[in-house]
Protein backbone atom coordinates (compact mmCIF):
# COMPACT_ATOMS: atom_id res chain seq x y z
CA UNK A 1 0.00 0.00 0.00
CA UNK A 2 1.42 3.36 -1.03
CA UNK A 3 1.53 6.02 1.68
CA UNK A 4 1.63 9.82 1.53
CA UNK A 5 4.27 12.05 3.08
CA UNK A 6 5.24 15.70 2.73
CA UNK A 7 8.63 17.35 2.21
CA UNK A 8 9.71 20.23 4.44
CA UNK A 9 10.88 22.11 1.33
CA UNK A 10 7.25 22.28 0.18
CA UNK A 11 7.00 25.13 2.72
CA UNK A 12 10.29 26.73 1.72
CA UNK A 13 8.90 30.28 1.64
CA UNK A 14 7.05 29.84 4.93
CA UNK A 15 10.19 28.53 6.65
CA UNK A 16 12.27 31.39 5.21
CA UNK A 17 9.73 33.94 6.43
CA UNK A 18 10.02 32.55 9.95
CA UNK A 19 6.36 31.49 9.95
CA UNK A 20 7.10 27.76 10.23
CA UNK A 21 9.66 25.58 11.98
CA UNK A 22 10.11 21.84 12.28
CA UNK A 23 7.53 21.64 15.08
CA UNK A 24 4.78 23.46 13.23
CA UNK A 25 5.61 21.48 10.07
CA UNK A 26 5.04 18.23 11.97
CA UNK A 27 1.78 19.59 13.36
CA UNK A 28 0.66 20.62 9.88
CA UNK A 29 1.36 17.16 8.48
CA UNK A 30 -0.75 15.66 11.26
CA UNK A 31 -3.54 18.16 10.58
CA UNK A 32 -3.51 17.11 6.92
CA UNK A 33 -3.84 13.47 8.03
CA UNK A 34 -0.66 12.44 6.20
CA UNK A 35 1.18 9.20 6.89
CA UNK A 36 4.72 10.54 7.16
CA UNK A 37 7.28 13.28 6.69
CA UNK A 38 10.30 13.78 4.46
CA UNK A 39 12.79 15.96 6.32
CA UNK A 40 15.45 18.09 4.62
CA UNK A 41 18.46 18.93 6.75
CA UNK A 42 17.86 22.67 6.26
CA UNK A 43 14.66 22.39 8.31
CA UNK A 44 16.59 21.27 11.40
CA UNK A 45 17.88 23.85 13.85
CA UNK A 46 20.52 21.46 15.21
CA UNK A 47 22.11 18.07 14.66
CA UNK A 48 22.66 17.52 18.39
CA UNK A 49 21.18 14.34 19.82
CA UNK A 50 18.80 15.95 22.39
CA UNK A 51 17.22 18.06 19.63
CA UNK A 52 16.95 15.13 17.21
CA UNK A 53 15.37 13.03 19.96
CA UNK A 54 12.62 15.64 20.37
CA UNK A 55 11.98 15.73 16.60
CA UNK A 56 11.78 11.96 16.45
CA UNK A 57 9.39 11.84 19.42
CA UNK A 58 7.21 14.61 17.96
CA UNK A 59 6.71 12.51 14.83
CA UNK A 60 6.02 9.37 16.85
CA UNK A 61 3.44 11.09 19.05
CA UNK A 62 1.55 12.18 15.93
CA UNK A 63 1.74 8.82 14.19
CA UNK A 64 4.03 10.13 11.45
CA UNK A 65 6.81 7.96 10.03
CA UNK A 66 10.06 9.58 8.89
CA UNK A 67 9.89 8.26 5.35
CA UNK A 68 13.07 9.83 3.96
CA UNK A 69 15.86 12.17 5.01
CA UNK A 70 16.97 14.58 2.29
CA UNK A 71 20.60 15.64 1.92
CA UNK A 72 21.67 18.20 -0.68
CA UNK A 73 25.03 17.12 -2.05
CA UNK A 74 27.14 18.31 -4.98
CA UNK A 75 29.56 15.52 -5.83
CA UNK A 76 30.48 16.91 -9.23
CA UNK A 77 32.64 19.59 -7.61
CA UNK A 78 36.40 19.73 -8.12
CA UNK A 79 38.50 17.08 -6.41
CA UNK A 80 39.82 19.47 -3.76
CA UNK A 81 36.25 20.27 -2.63
CA UNK A 82 34.95 16.71 -2.45
CA UNK A 83 36.24 15.91 1.03
CA UNK A 84 34.01 18.62 2.51
CA UNK A 85 30.98 17.31 0.57
CA UNK A 86 31.65 13.76 1.76
CA UNK A 87 31.98 14.82 5.40
CA UNK A 88 28.77 16.83 5.19
CA UNK A 89 26.98 13.84 3.70
CA UNK A 90 28.32 11.48 6.37
CA UNK A 91 27.13 13.82 9.11
CA UNK A 92 23.59 13.87 7.76
CA UNK A 93 23.57 10.14 7.01
CA UNK A 94 24.20 9.61 10.72
CA UNK A 95 21.20 11.84 11.44
CA UNK A 96 19.11 9.78 9.00
CA UNK A 97 20.18 6.66 10.90
CA UNK A 98 19.17 8.23 14.23
CA UNK A 99 15.75 9.08 12.82
CA UNK A 100 15.32 5.57 11.48
CA UNK A 101 14.84 6.88 7.95
CA UNK A 102 15.22 3.96 5.52
CA UNK A 103 16.38 6.18 2.65
CA UNK A 104 18.57 9.27 2.34
CA UNK A 105 18.08 11.38 -0.79
CA UNK A 106 21.33 12.57 -2.44
CA UNK A 107 22.18 14.65 -5.52
CA UNK A 108 24.98 13.94 -7.98
CA UNK A 109 25.55 17.65 -8.47
CA UNK A 110 26.52 19.62 -11.57
CA UNK A 111 29.62 19.96 -13.74
CA UNK A 112 31.60 23.20 -13.73
CA UNK A 113 30.75 23.49 -17.45
CA UNK A 114 29.87 21.20 -20.35
CA UNK A 115 33.52 20.39 -21.03
CA UNK A 116 33.76 19.11 -17.45
CA UNK A 117 30.64 16.89 -17.65
CA UNK A 118 32.35 13.50 -18.11
CA UNK A 119 35.04 14.17 -15.52
CA UNK A 120 32.41 15.44 -13.06
CA UNK A 121 30.34 12.32 -13.70
CA UNK A 122 33.33 10.17 -12.76
CA UNK A 123 33.98 12.15 -9.58
CA UNK A 124 30.33 11.92 -8.54
CA UNK A 125 30.28 8.15 -9.16
CA UNK A 126 33.21 7.71 -6.78
CA UNK A 127 31.48 9.80 -4.10
CA UNK A 128 28.12 8.07 -4.49
CA UNK A 129 29.80 4.67 -4.20
CA UNK A 130 31.59 5.79 -1.04
CA UNK A 131 28.34 7.13 0.46
CA UNK A 132 26.52 3.92 -0.49
CA UNK A 133 29.13 1.98 1.47
CA UNK A 134 28.95 4.36 4.40
CA UNK A 135 25.16 4.31 4.37
CA UNK A 136 25.23 0.51 4.32
CA UNK A 137 27.24 0.54 7.55
CA UNK A 138 24.46 2.64 9.09
CA UNK A 139 21.52 0.77 7.62
CA UNK A 140 20.48 3.73 5.42
CA UNK A 141 20.04 3.40 1.66
CA UNK A 142 21.79 6.08 -0.41
CA UNK A 143 19.33 7.11 -3.11
CA UNK A 144 20.11 9.37 -6.07
CA UNK A 145 17.45 11.81 -7.23
CA UNK A 146 17.20 13.00 -10.82
CA UNK A 147 17.68 16.75 -10.93
CA UNK A 148 17.45 19.62 -13.41
CA UNK A 149 18.58 20.35 -16.95
CA UNK A 150 22.10 21.49 -16.10
CA UNK A 151 22.93 18.85 -13.51
CA UNK A 152 24.59 15.45 -13.97
CA UNK A 153 21.45 13.32 -13.61
CA UNK A 154 18.94 14.81 -16.03
CA UNK A 155 17.33 11.87 -17.83
CA UNK A 156 16.33 8.25 -17.36
CA UNK A 157 19.44 7.26 -19.27
CA UNK A 158 21.55 9.19 -16.75
CA UNK A 159 19.91 7.37 -13.82
CA UNK A 160 20.52 3.99 -15.45
CA UNK A 161 24.14 4.91 -16.10
CA UNK A 162 24.66 5.91 -12.46
CA UNK A 163 23.14 2.67 -11.20
CA UNK A 164 25.47 0.70 -13.45
CA UNK A 165 28.60 2.69 -12.62
CA UNK A 166 28.07 3.09 -8.86
CA UNK A 167 27.37 -0.64 -8.77
CA UNK A 168 26.55 -0.99 -5.08
CA UNK A 169 23.70 -2.94 -3.45
CA UNK A 170 23.00 -0.04 -1.06
CA UNK A 171 22.52 2.45 -3.91
CA UNK A 172 19.02 3.34 -5.06
CA UNK A 173 16.89 5.94 -6.81
CA UNK A 174 14.50 8.68 -5.68
CA UNK A 175 12.19 9.33 -8.63
CA UNK A 176 11.20 12.99 -8.87
CA UNK A 177 8.34 13.37 -11.34
CA UNK A 178 9.09 17.03 -11.99
CA UNK A 179 12.86 17.05 -12.32
CA UNK A 180 13.57 15.06 -15.46
CA UNK A 181 14.51 16.99 -18.60
CA UNK A 182 11.31 17.76 -20.46
CA UNK A 183 9.29 18.38 -17.31
CA UNK A 184 7.97 21.88 -16.67
CA UNK A 185 9.72 21.80 -13.31
CA UNK A 186 13.20 20.99 -14.59
CA UNK A 187 14.89 24.35 -14.05
CA UNK A 188 17.92 25.80 -15.74
CA UNK A 189 18.66 26.52 -19.38
CA UNK A 190 17.65 23.61 -21.60
CA UNK A 191 20.59 22.40 -23.72
CA UNK A 192 19.93 21.84 -27.41
CA UNK A 193 20.23 18.05 -27.12
CA UNK A 194 17.47 17.96 -24.47
CA UNK A 195 14.96 20.45 -25.88
CA UNK A 196 12.69 17.60 -27.01
CA UNK A 197 13.32 15.34 -23.99
CA UNK A 198 10.40 13.17 -22.88
CA UNK A 199 10.08 13.20 -19.09
CA UNK A 200 7.48 10.41 -19.19
CA UNK A 201 9.92 8.10 -20.95
CA UNK A 202 12.43 8.82 -18.17
CA UNK A 203 9.82 8.01 -15.55
CA UNK A 204 9.05 4.72 -17.30
CA UNK A 205 12.77 3.85 -17.44
CA UNK A 206 13.43 4.52 -13.77
CA UNK A 207 10.21 3.61 -11.96
CA UNK A 208 11.35 -0.03 -11.49
CA UNK A 209 14.40 1.28 -9.58
CA UNK A 210 12.62 3.74 -7.30
CA UNK A 211 12.54 3.24 -3.54
CA UNK A 212 10.96 6.67 -2.95
CA UNK A 213 8.78 8.75 -5.30
CA UNK A 214 8.39 12.52 -5.20
CA UNK A 215 5.34 14.03 -6.87
CA UNK A 216 5.99 17.62 -7.90
CA UNK A 217 2.92 19.83 -7.88
CA UNK A 218 2.72 23.30 -9.40
CA UNK A 219 -0.79 24.27 -10.55
CA UNK A 220 -3.98 22.57 -9.42
CA UNK A 221 -6.86 23.97 -11.43
CA UNK A 222 -10.41 22.69 -10.88
CA UNK A 223 -8.90 20.27 -8.37
CA UNK A 224 -6.35 18.66 -10.70
CA UNK A 225 -2.65 19.23 -11.44
CA UNK A 226 -2.29 20.72 -14.93
CA UNK A 227 1.50 20.73 -15.37
CA UNK A 228 2.00 16.94 -15.24
CA UNK A 229 -0.23 14.03 -16.26
CA UNK A 230 -0.61 12.17 -12.98
CA UNK A 231 -3.06 9.64 -14.38
CA UNK A 232 -0.27 8.58 -16.72
CA UNK A 233 2.43 8.79 -14.05
CA UNK A 234 0.55 6.66 -11.53
CA UNK A 235 -0.24 4.21 -14.29
CA UNK A 236 3.52 3.73 -14.67
CA UNK A 237 4.06 3.53 -10.91
CA UNK A 238 1.39 0.88 -10.50
CA UNK A 239 2.63 -1.08 -13.51
CA UNK A 240 5.93 -1.77 -11.70
CA UNK A 241 4.09 -2.70 -8.47
CA UNK A 242 5.61 0.19 -6.53
CA UNK A 243 4.59 -0.12 -2.88
CA UNK A 244 6.45 2.68 -1.13
CA UNK A 245 6.13 6.32 -0.16
CA UNK A 246 4.65 9.05 -2.34
CA UNK A 247 6.06 12.40 -1.28
CA UNK A 248 4.18 15.62 -1.93
CA UNK A 249 6.55 18.37 -3.11
CA UNK A 250 4.97 21.74 -3.80
CA UNK A 251 6.75 24.31 -6.01
CA UNK A 252 3.94 26.61 -7.06
CA UNK A 253 3.23 30.25 -6.33
CA UNK A 254 0.14 30.04 -4.10
CA UNK A 255 0.25 30.37 -0.33
CA UNK A 256 2.04 27.22 0.87
CA UNK A 257 -0.47 26.10 3.48
CA UNK A 258 -3.55 26.57 1.31
CA UNK A 259 -1.91 25.07 -1.77
CA UNK A 260 -0.53 21.98 -0.02
CA UNK A 261 -3.86 21.14 1.58
CA UNK A 262 -5.45 21.11 -1.90
CA UNK A 263 -2.62 19.04 -3.33
CA UNK A 264 -2.77 16.46 -0.55
CA UNK A 265 -6.45 15.96 -1.38
CA UNK A 266 -5.53 15.66 -5.07
CA UNK A 267 -2.87 13.01 -4.51
CA UNK A 268 -4.59 10.84 -1.91
CA UNK A 269 -7.03 9.06 -4.31
CA UNK A 270 -4.12 7.92 -6.50
CA UNK A 271 -2.79 5.88 -3.57
CA UNK A 272 -5.95 3.81 -3.14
Amino acid sequence: MMKLCNLTLSYRRTFQAGKMDIWSFIEECRRLDLDGVDLHHDALASSDEPYLRKVKRACLDRGLSIACFSISTSFGVAKDRQAAELEKCKKWLRVAQYFGAPVARLFAGSPANEADREAAFGRSVECLHAMSEYGESLGVVAALQNHNHGALCRTGDDVLRYVKQVNHPNFSHVLDTGQFAGSPGASGEVPADLKDADCYKSIEQTAPLATHVRCKLYKVETGRETSLDYDRIFGVIRSVHYNGWICLVYEGQEDDRVAIEKRAKFLRPFLA
